[in-house]
């Protein structure tokens, strides 16, 4: 999705359409649950740095069967958060609670790949092509309420 993304904000979030929602897949063991509560930390400091840690972490994935605890409080503050209130939130176990909770919902909606898109109700996965998502898209928001 990373490569159809910047297009699909430029021309569907931008304009206001569609908002990109991030639910967790935490289909990779600890890596997985690691990362997205790294994210979900930078996140609730900075609402738009969630997008960059997600980036950065996803495209670090190699590095992230080795990493620990250093390794994510490092990649926070890399991004430009607080350490202290960074650590705190890991380590607090409450967003951790919340992205269990999130993926857990997923499942029971019967999401086990990813990317996967809900567009007014309706689902589908894959990582389509730019021509492809709007060929899906467009139909679905010209009936959307």
């Amino acid at each position: 999705m990373l490569g159809t993304e910047p297009e699909v904000i430029q021309n569907y979030v931008e304009t206001g359409q569609i908002k990109i929602v991030f639910w967790p897949v935490l289909n990779h063991g600890d890596p997985s649950v690691y990362a997205t509560l790294t994210a979900q930390c930078v996140g609730l400091q900075d609402a738009e740095k969630f997008w960059d840690a997600h980036e950065l972490l996803f495209t670090s994935q190699r590095d992230l069967w080795r990493a620990d605890r250093d390794y994510f409080v490092n990649t926070a503050v890399s991004l430009g958060i607080d350490q202290a209130t960074f650590e705190a939130c890991y380590d607090d176990g409450s967003a951790l609670d919340q992205v269990l909770q999130l993926d857990a919902l997923r499942k029971e909606r019967g999401i086990f790949s990813q990317p996967y898109f809900d567009i007014a109700g309706t689902l589908f996965g894959g990582a389509p092509s730019f021509t492809n998502f709007a060929a899906v898209v467009d139909p679905l928001l010209a009936n959307a309420p």
